[in-house]
């Protein structure tokens, strides 16, 4: 565990509070609430702390109708509007010839509406533990990657078999480091609730939300041994009791100076880079698009040695952004031209090592025959900024409510 402690440090007579981690959680009160990750000085991570997405949330629905020329069917799932059930996420396998309308079935929401698209939903769900995922409609055990230890492996493997579960599995990588008797205890809990979800399937009403799996929960799992800061005490009751929280008031991302620039960075259309260059960051119809400029550099040693300075800062620039926004489809990166080979294959290398992180499946793509940098994100939740528009939409919405209520009153 992190030791994490206030330090005092004298400028004039002003007594300025430091934290004593180089990395540590945070968590934001004014409205709309928000929390994220902070990491030698730099925002890494940011989330609503009440995030509206239905993204993970497991339902009890009913089939409207059944498209075979679509091969899909539309489910009443209790959310905004109906859900798409394409006939590849319908299990088990043998239900697609059979699925039919007015059926109960429980379905996770793989895709939050976007635009005119519907909820995109899967019969395959998931639940969600600190060390593992239980898979109801799947079998097998799965180990994540990144635990490359034989030993640790080969003790988890013999420690998942010996379960004899009938529900699939994937093993995470904290996993590595947990006692046996925790592991067991939370795949008690996880088989406990499969068991009552797929007891509900044909309760009524016909719709509704049965389990909301929160992936600001999931930021808080995966970095659990860091230390926590709130400029509220209430929030301290919504928070994980694991966590060691420090209450400061005068922390705030969105109007501390320290902080409050990279904050607005997340919705500027033109970044400024260190050399004097910037990105050029904006939104089409069909993809999101990066602009590298020379703009102000300062001419120092030779113009490929500059160029390639501008392209380094702004990938990191581009990559950092890209985690901020929640930027999602297709992604397109005009980076500064003439590179040589070796110099674009340093920059594909930098950009899927940054972009390997987090929830959304990326692929990187690379150089195009244009010369014009590729990378395509799954598309699973609106960006942040729209995410946050709906939040500051919702709490206006209820705070002239209340106010009515008063006058009312």
């Amino acid at each position: 565990m992190t030791t994490f402690k206030f330090v005092e440090s004298k400028v004039g007579t002003v007594t300025i509070m430091k934290y004593g981690s180089s990395s540590y959680l945070f968590a934001d009160g004014e409205e709309p609430k928000i929390m994220g990750l902070i990491s030698d000085g730099d925002i890494r991570e940011i989330h609503l702390l009440s995030n509206s997405s239905q993204v993970g949330n497991i339902y009890r629905g009913y089939v409207k109708n059944v498209l075979p020329a679509m091969d899909c069917a539309f489910v009443d799932f209790g959310g905004d509007g109906t859900g798409y059930l394409p006939m590849k996420n319908v299990y088990p396998k043998a239900y697609r010839d059979k699925i039919k309308g007015g059926d109960s079935i429980i379905v996770e929401v793989k895709k939050s509406p976007l635009d005119q698209k519907r909820a995109v939903l899967s019969m395959d769900y998931s639940l969600r533990g600190e060390n593992i995922v239980l898979l109801p409609k799947s079998s097998g055990i799965r180990i994540s990657k990144r635990i490359d230890d034989v030993e640790i492996r080969k003790r988890l493997t013999g420690w998942a078999n010996g379960l004899k579960a009938s529900a699939g599995m994937i093993i995470r990588t904290e996993a590595a480091a947990c006692q046996p008797g925790h592991m067991a205890a939370e795949y008690e809990h996880l088989r406990e609730l499969m068991e009552k979800i797929e007891a509900s399937v044909n309760f009524l009403p016909k719709s509704q939300l049965l389990l909301t799996q929160d992936r600001g929960m999931d930021v808080l799992n995966r970095y659990r041994d860091l230390p926590m800061v709130v400029n509220d005490k209430k929030l301290i009751a919504r928070l994980p009791k694991y966590l060691n929280c420090v209450v400061d008031p005068s922390f705030s991302i969105r109007s501390t100076a320290k902080w409050r620039s990279q904050w607005n960075a997340i919705f500027q259309k033109t970044l400024p880079l260190p050399s004097g260059g910037n990105v050029v960051m904006d939104a089409t119809e069909g993809a999101y698009v990066a602009d590298v400029n020379m703009a102000a550099v300062k001419k120092k040693g030779s113009f490929d040695a500059m160029r390639m300075e501008v392209n380094r800062e702004a990938a990191k620039e581009i990559a950092k952004q890209i985690h901020l926004r929640n930027l999602s489809g297709m992604i397109v990166v005009d980076f500064v031209h003439g590179m040589s080979e070796a110099q674009m294959a340093d920059l594909t290398a930098f950009m899927k090592e940054a972009l390997s992180e987090g929830p959304m499946i990326t692929t990187i793509y690379g150089f195009s025959a244009m010369g014009l940098f590729e990378i395509a994100r799954e598309r699973k939740e609106l960006p942040f900024e729209q995410q946050l528009q709906a939040a500051e939409k919702r709490h206006r919405e209820a705070v002239k409510n209340k106010l009515k209520q008063e006058k009312e009153l």
